[in-house]
Order: C-alpha cells, then structure tokens, then sequence
C-alpha cells in the first residue's frame, strides 16, 4: 500500500550554519560534458547510511536516530551504502526508480550514471584536505556521498531524508540526534 506522504528534496543550504560547513562544488559529466554542482557528504560525521536511486542518481539518506531502525535489519557496516535488505522499507523515488545498495549518482541532465574514478578529479580538485594529501575513496558505497544540486530548483539537493516505505515510523516520534537534524535534514 503506498504512504501519502511524498519525498521531499533537500535544500543544498538548510542554515546560516551551512553555507559555512558545506559549499557546493562543480563536476562535470563525463558523458555529456554538461556542468553541476554538487555536495560531499560524510556518512560517518552525519551518523545516517545512504544509498542512489537507480533511475534519477537522487541521494536518499537514512538517520540512525530514526524510530524506524529499530526495526529494520542490522546493517552489515555503519556509515556507508545501505545492505540490500533495507531497499524494502524505502518508498520509491518520486521519479518512479528506487533506492537501491547498488545504485549510484547520475548526471542532473543526460541521467547516464556518474564514474566514481572520473568524479575523484573534480573531487579532489574542489576538497581543502586534498592540497593536504587527502584522497577520495573513488567508489559509491563508501562514508563519502555525493548529492547533487537540482538544475530545475537551484539551491535544492537532489537528496531525501528517511524516505521509509511504512506509515508507522513517523519521524516526529523518533529520536532526534542534534547533529543529523543539523546536517541531514529539515523537519
């Protein structure tokens, strides 16, 4: 049975407090060439998993302070892509794809998926802690996620918070983590 309530996106800046924290950064497509811009998200710093929507590449990310996880799966590994075993309790994107453990980001305009190995230059290019060694992790499943900013709505991520399948985990009983409700979400 499907929820009512629909996914909503994120704003790229969801504070005074953000647009200090996180800046968005410019990649290109290596398919079509066209520019984005895009945010790095660290999975551990924000305390959530992640994972893409197979179709659209939108980030969907799942707090750990959720009333929700208590029943789902235990995960595998904290603070990366999602086990296969939690896409069921995830609604479908609002594109009609959904959010899967093997899924990755694909380009705001031609839709092909994005290669990680091509992303690390403008990655890297664009992060302070690469003039300090810092290196990308050149993959989609690790603590680094990336959301990108939707073309349509400027200064809108192409991210959802908790898009949880079952109408029994409203977020509002959940336990709220000040750093995840700072960082990951507008509720």
């Amino acid at each position: 049975m499907p929820c009512a309530t629909s996914l909503t996106l994120e704003p790229a800046f969801k504070s005074d407090y953000d647009a200090v924290m996180f800046t968005l950064q410019k990649g290109d497509c290596e398919h079509c060439g066209r520019t984005f811009h895009l945010a790095l998200l660290n999975a551990s710093f924000g305390d959530y998993s992640y994972a893409y929507c197979d179709t659209c590449g939108t980030l969907a990310t799942i707090g750990y302070t959720s009333g929700a996880i208590l029943k789902m799966p235990k995960l595998s590994a904290s603070h990366q892509v999602i086990d296969r075993e939690w896409e069921t309790f995830l609604r479908p994107c609002t594109c009609g794809g959904h959010f899967r453990c093997d899924a990755f980001p694909r380009c705001v305009f031609c839709t092909q998926p994005l290669s990680a190995e091509y992303a690390a230059s403008h990655i890297e290019r664009n992060t302070i802690g690469a003039t300090r060694g810092w290196h990308w992790q050149r993959n989609w499943t690790d603590v680094f996620c990336l959301a990108l900013e939707d073309p349509k709505n400027p200064g809108t991520l192409r991210q959802v918070s908790d898009p949880f399948s079952h109408p029994d985990t409203d977020k509002s009983e959940s336990a709220r983590h000040r750093w995840f409700d700072f960082f990951n979400s507008q509720r």
